[in-house]
């Protein structure tokens, strides 16, 4: 019997795994071919950390500090939000430039992993193993909401644990016993928190489910069962506190803590075209920020489900308990405040309603309950579920075909709802076949070969709607790259110190690409101090300090090194620009920046910034580091400007002269550089590589003392006869103060790998040693041994006071509630273990 099982397990995985194979290997994916899914967040976010989690897996240090991380960040909320996935071990076995293989290789163990847990519930509840199953696991762990995020690799885990999850409740409930729920459910928190939050919900209404379903309210042992679920749901919960305590304590810097009423307003979130989802086809990777709920599960399971309702076999009181659970899962999917709950109290930024896949596990529960009961052999409740599965469909796709056209005849812009006929027949025909097979199934069962490929084919297509409208990058241009990358920047990093930064104006890596790249976590993919980040986890004051700097940021989750001047590049020890031109990279600018820390006037202490100031912040922030009252950006004189309108833009004509020898640099708030088109004497200036899409300082050239420059500006912005739009650095007192702040800098003498910063310094007097690094409550500060207070500057990075003197000077970082997350969780798991004695005890008594 165990080895019947263990065939049985292996067949799940096995099918799952052939099947994915054959989608990869029909789009050419890696290990199959040399296309790459460098799209969406698996290329601009994902392939980033876990490049970096490998080489820290492969060096045997792992840190919980990263200055690859914008100006260096708190590294816990990433490895929670994204890295906690055991097959994330695997990394080990993938060099760095192969990292983009390694993460379909784990797409499809994970895949292929779904079939297994999804196995293992349906032979512990229907206490069934026989080949109809797989009909089953395959709807499952191909299901809408897989075909639809796969890329996001980071959420399978969840559909992995969520029947484990189940088999705990029923295990609780049928055996008395408490460790397979207990462990399910924390692992599952832990793995990924975001989705492991949905599965704290799915838990309950499961357990009060089965508690319906079962009878228990009239069993005398209610009671007991009632406390061992909630003490295990709890104790489980605060035993993965060395994980969710840190990471709320890192998330409530991010902009994510942020509170908007009208994500709370009980709205509707979709209509009737949402039963488009339920066919083949409702979802592709064009529509992936904006879709209905992924709620594909074939038309097998669909008719199946559909019968459960229809049939005379089950009782009602069961059909009322299913549709009960089914309807509050729809309600939480279909109302705003609900979903928003769901969803951690934040409404998702693209990728909606990722809990669908709990409303399709239900599902598919439900369908196989119908199966269970042979509700396919009543001809009249078959014929009833496969028209009204048409019907939806139908709807759904009527609904899309048919809200666009009364809105184009009431003159309005005509949505974008693409509305693909191909799929609608597809959907249409594989439900007529799916019921044909399910009926002839009902007499021989012989037709389960058949119904298992068609079941097959439409996973397959399903899965190919996605994949046929998404870009593929290539793995041996992506591998070349990040070779020739890697070593120009080991080298720079090298020259540089440990205590410099790196930016990368232009990238070889962006032509492994499909679709535009930023870059913006190249720092972390590559192992360098930088000061670029995209991530949900960004330190919002740290985006706020380099925005007010001049930095582009496009929303609260990006900020980008494109808006620097010689100035921000000394104060944030940037220390090279990287540039590739001709198949090789080089060193465009050496800004020979003092390091990370450096000593400065006190007067720092009483700087602010303004807002929507960038040049003006700049400017009087240098005269606060340096002490003195010198206009280091000067105005240019303004002398002449003409505008003219053409259409909705106008074009602004500037003659300026310039009043210092420097960079001159444009700086107006608001303005779409990506829409805008500047000249300086007749010749374009290039904004970046990325779409700069909001304020950023702009360098207009290096011009000399009185030199007469004419800009030519074509914008929406409302400009004006404002001098200080363009200033120029003053060269001459610029590098003085650089040099001075140079000489008077930390000699880092740490790696910054170990969560550390040490130097030494010989203060000449009574200053301030600041530190372009963001302030966190994580870092205390020692100075010659003896525990210093840190200061909060310059927005939002630090300083400490020394006095006159030498100064060893360490910097130690710990991630600000992981102390107590480890105290919190190893007291629940003992009293979990308690419990769980109290528990044998009193069922033995």
């Amino acid at each position: 019997m165990r080895k019947h099982r263990s065939l049985y397990y292996l067949g799940a995985f096995v099918l799952n795994l052939a099947i994915i194979a054959i989608i990869f290997a029909s789009a050419g994916l890696v290990p199959f071919g040399d296309n790459n899914f460098l799209s969406s967040d698996l290329g601009t976010q994902y392939i980033d950390f876990l490049t970096e989690l490998r080489r820290q897996l492969v060096n045997g240090n792992v840190h919980l500090y990263l200055f690859s991380q914008s100006l260096g960040d708190n590294f816990f909320p990433i490895i929670s939000y994204y890295l906690l996935s055991p097959f994330n071990l695997l990394l080990v076995l993938f060099k760095s430039n192969q990292v983009p293989v390694a993460a379909d290789v784990l797409i499809m163990l994970k895949i292929s992993a779904m079939g297994v847990s999804m196995a293992m519930f349906l032979s512990k509840y229907f206490k069934k193993v026989e080949l109809m199953n797989y009909v089953f696991t395959i709807a499952y762990s191909f299901c809408g909401f897989v075909a639809s995020y796969f890329y996001d690799l980071m959420w399978l885990d969840a559909l992995i644990m969520l029947p484990l999850v189940a088999i705990g409740i029923i295990k609780l409930i049928e055996e008395n016993k408490l460790w397979a729920y207990y462990l399910s459910l924390l692992l599952a928190i832990i793995f990924n928190y975001y989705l492991g939050y949905m599965l704290c919900f799915f838990s309950l209404a499961f357990f009060i489910y089965l508690f319906m379903d079962r009878r228990l309210q009239e069993d005398p042992l209610r009671k007991r069962i009632i406390i061992n679920y909630l003490v295990t749901s709890i104790l489980a919960g605060l035993s993965s506190a060395v994980v969710l305590l840190p990471t709320f304590a890192g998330m409530l810097n991010t902009g994510k803590s942020s509170f908007d009423l009208i994500n709370y307003l009980p709205s509707f979130r979709f209509g009737f075209e949402a039963f488009t989802q339920l066919g083949v086809g409702g979802n592709t990777f064009i529509q992936r920020l904006h879709h209905g709920p992924s709620v594909f599960m074939t038309s097998t399971v669909l008719i199946l489900l559909l019968s459960y309702f229809f049939s005379s076999k089950v009782k009602q009181k069961d059909k009322n308990n299913s549709a009960t659970l089914i309807g509050i899962l729809l309600i939480s999917m279909l109302i705003t405040t609900f979903n928003t709950v769901w969803h951690m109290f934040q409404n998702p930024a693209g990728f909606p309603f990722r809990n669908s896949f709990i409303f399709t596990f239900i599902c598919i529960f439900i369908a196989y309950k119908a199966y269970d009961q042979r509700t396919f052999r009543e001809k009249a409740a078959l014929v009833r579920s496969v028209s009204t599965a048409g019907i939806l469909i139908s709807i759904g796709y009527l609904t899309l075909w048919l809200i666009p056209k009364l809105i184009e005849r009431m003159n309005f812009e005509t949505p974008d709802n693409s509305v693909n006929g191909y799929y609608f027949w597809i959907s249409i025909v594989s439900i007529m076949l799916s019921g044909l097979l399910i009926y002839l199934f009902g007499h021989s069962h012989k037709y389960q070969y058949l119904l298992l490929l068609v079941v097959v084919f439409e996973v397959i297509a399903n899965f190919n709607s996605v994949m046929s409208t998404a870009s593929f990058g290539s793995q041996h241009v992506y591998a070349k790259q990040y070779n020739l990358e890697a070593q120009a920047l080991k080298k720079a990093k090298r020259e540089g110190g440990p205590g410099h930064r790196i930016i990368v104006s232009k990238s070889g890596i962006n032509k492994a690409f499909p679709e535009q790249y930023n870059n913006y976590n190249d720092p972390m993919l590559f192992d360098i101090n930088g000061l670029s980040l995209y991530s949900s986890t960004l330190n919002q004051e740290t985006l706020k300090t380099l925005n007010d700097l001049g930095y582009f940021s496009k929303n609260i989750r990006r900020i980008s090194s494109f808006g620097g001047t010689d100035l921000t590049n000394a104060l944030l020890g940037i220390h090279y620009n990287i540039w590739q031109e001709d198949k090789k990279y080089n060193v465009i600018d050496d800004y020979d920046a003092p390091s990370m820390a450096f000593l400065v006037s006190p007067d720092v202490y009483d700087f602010e910034m303004e807002p929507l100031r960038a040049l003006d912040n700049q400017n009087r922030l240098w005269q606060a580091l340096t002490g003195s009252n010198t206009e280091f950006l000067k105005n240019a004189q303004i002398n002449n400007m003409s505008k003219t309108k053409h259409h909705k833009k106008k074009t602004f004509n500037y003659q300026l002269t310039t009043t210092a020898d420097g960079m001159l640099y444009f700086y107006y708030s608001p303005i779409n550089y990506n829409k805008t088109k500047i000249s300086v004497n007749g010749k374009n200036v290039s904004n970046s590589q990325i779409a700069v899409q909001s304020q950023a300082v702009m360098e207009l050239g290096d011009f000399a003392e009185g030199q007469t420059v004419n800009v030519k500006i074509s914008t929406r912005a409302p400009l004006g006869m404002n001098p200080s739009y363009f200033k120029t650095l003053d060269q001459e007192p610029f590098l003085k103060s650089k040099q001075i702040f140079q000489q008077n800098s930390l000699k880092i003498t740490s790696d910054l790998k170990h969560d550390t910063i040490k130097g030494t310094i010989d203060a000449p007097s009574d200053q301030a040693l600041f530190i372009s690094v963001p302030y966190d409550k994580g870092w205390k500060a020692f100075d010659n041994g003896q525990a210093v207070p840190i200061k909060k500057v310059v927005g939002n990075l630090m300083a400490i006071d020394l006095d006159k003197g030498h100064h060893k000077v360490q910097l130690n970082y710990s991630v600000p509630g992981l102390k107590l997350g480890w105290i919190v969780s190893g007291i629940s798991i003992l009293l979990f273990i308690l419990f769980q004695f109290y528990v044998k005890f009193f069922e033995k008594n």
